[in-house]
């Protein structure tokens, strides 16, 4: 059975160290846990081993952000739908291949979507494209990754994880409406992160008033899906 928790909105430092703080004391035979949370403020989180102050200069300090305690890149929290999964390693979830993890997690999470929005073309990425410049690379959204939510073939949503000894973490992103990229463009001058999300990125919604309604939906039908998983 899997444990809901909700922690409602909060700021970006507090919502990665509760997510640090969980993973941490994941036991190996503890039941799997949904995370559901929403940013306070326009917020971005940053991988281990991404220095925001390096791929976007001065200009990210406009955002409340905060490092995950997982991988990957830059990933912004204002367009979009942010939640969690915790699997314990005893768990049927778990899989040593890391590919594998993803690929649990996110067919999950693609079943609540046709749920809640209907039918509509979704997929996993099979390959990775080759990013547009070395600065893409450093953005979840401006480079998409195998296994990544594809809607009619763009990036819908992306996710970073991390192992400890009792399981993992998977730090996941919808991204509900299109980022605006003229808020975004003058953190990127001089490189195409802005050209490479126009490309590669496709929201699930372009109406923002939506966007209440859909995220409860959201929450419930993935806690639906995951419990009545055979895992």
């Amino acid at each position: 059975m899997w444990k809901i928790e909700n922690s409602g909105k909060g700021g970006a430092s507090f919502l990665m160290k509760k997510d640090q703080k969980m993973l941490l004391s994941l036991k190996e035979g503890d039941d799997p846990i949904l995370h559901f949370y929403e940013f306070a403020k326009p917020s971005f989180t940053h991988g281990v081993f991404v220095d925001p102050a390096k791929v976007m200069g001065a200009g990210h300090k406009m955002f409340d952000f905060a490092r995950r305690p997982t991988g990957g890149g830059v990933l912004f929290h204002v367009w979009d739908f942010a939640f969690s999964v915790f699997v314990p390693k005893k768990h049927a979830g778990y899989f040593e291949d890391v590919m594998e993890c993803y690929k649990f997690v996110n067919e999950r999470v693609i079943e609540a979507l046709q749920q809640v929005v209907g039918d509509r073309s979704f997929s996993l990425l099979p390959e990775e494209p080759v990013p547009l410049d070395d600065v893409c690379k450093h953005f979840c959204f401006a480079k998409p990754t195998r296994y990544d939510i594809m809607l009619d073939d763009k990036k819908l949503a992306g996710a970073a994880q991390r192992r400890k000894g009792g399981g993992y973490l998977h730090q996941g992103s919808i991204m509900l409406t299109m980022p605006d990229f003229e808020q975004l463009a003058p953190l990127f001058e001089g490189t195409k992160v802005v050209e490479s999300m126009q490309l590669y990125t496709g929201p699930l919604f372009q109406d923002e008033n939506a966007l209440i309604a859909v995220k409860k939906e959201l929450a419930h039908k993935m806690s639906e899906v995951f419990n009545g998983s055979s895992m």
